[in-house]
């Protein structure tokens, strides 16, 4: 397993480093997508492990962590932004690179196949209903770490007084002062908050923690409550009724995962 996790981290550097010539804007959004695509790709393989995988499956399920953003970089580069509908679905782009830069040649095509489905539905709303289960077990673990890592870095942000304001978190939206109803109305019915309703910074956070309806597996879940990632956004809300029926409800929802 080691000698292709190594030959991964080596040709995901590579990549990385044919970039030259970058503003020191630019370079620090490269550094964020470098450092969170290795973290997702440890993520990948630690939960695999946890599911008692084989050292092939983890080592697949780290291949589709560390390759599933290299498009970001070249997105940065042509487009200015990672804003996906200004520039283009970096998910889609990152297969692109992949395929031309032959960054899974040396995988067997049947995991080569599951990790590019992996990657093309790892920001997407849902999986996809008409492929078969066994296809889409590295989908479901990258969709659970790459969900981890995200809230790792947005807690470290909400719980920091000192945090510079960030615009790629925030979204430029208003702070606003309640919960639109259409997202209370989501995630109260047990559903993953859509992005298109999200209209405030308090909606993006509520649409966070609708993310415990799409996590996959009891590890992950053990994962988000061990480091309290639901705990610390629920800390930065303002406490009316329906934010804490909210809570209540996503809380119990993940302990109840973990006691299954």
């Amino acid at each position: 397993m080691e000698k292709g996790i190594d030959l991964a981290q080596t040709n995901f550097q590579k990549y990385f480093d044919s970039f030259s010539g970058l503003s020191d804007e630019q370079n620090n959004n490269f550094l964020i997508k470098y450092e969170h695509s290795l973290r997702v790709a440890k993520l990948c393989a630690d939960i695999a492990q946890s599911l008692r995988l084989s050292e092939d499956e983890q080592e697949m399920a780290y291949l589709a962590g560390v390759f599933h953003d290299i498009g970001r970089f070249r997105q940065l580069i042509k487009f200015n932004t990672f804003d996906d509908s200004q520039s283009v679905d970096h998910a889609d782009y990152s297969i692109q690179v992949i395929n031309e830069n032959d960054l899974l040649s040396e995988c067997p095509e049947g995991e080569k196949n599951k990790i590019l489905l992996a990657i093309q539905y790892h920001n997407k709303h849902e999986l996809p209903k008409d492929v078969v289960d066994k296809e889409l077990l590295y989908a479901r673990i990258l969709r659970d770490a790459d969900k981890l890592d995200i809230l790792h870095v947005i807690t470290d942000y909400y719980t920091n007084p000192k945090a510079v304001p960030n615009h790629t978190l925030t979204w430029e939206m208003p702070k606003g002062g309640v919960v639109s109803s259409e997202v209370a109305s989501q995630i109260m019915a047990g559903k993953l908050v859509s992005k298109t309703d999200v209209a405030s910074q308090i909606d993006i956070k509520i649409m966070q923690l609708s993310w415990v309806y799409d996590i996959n597996f009891k590890p992950s879940f053990e994962i988000m409550m061990k480091r309290r990632y639901m705990e610390k956004i629920y800390s930065t809300l303002s406490k009316s009724d329906i934010v804490i029926e909210i809570y209540r409800k996503v809380k119990v929802f993940a302990e109840n995962k973990i006691l299954a």
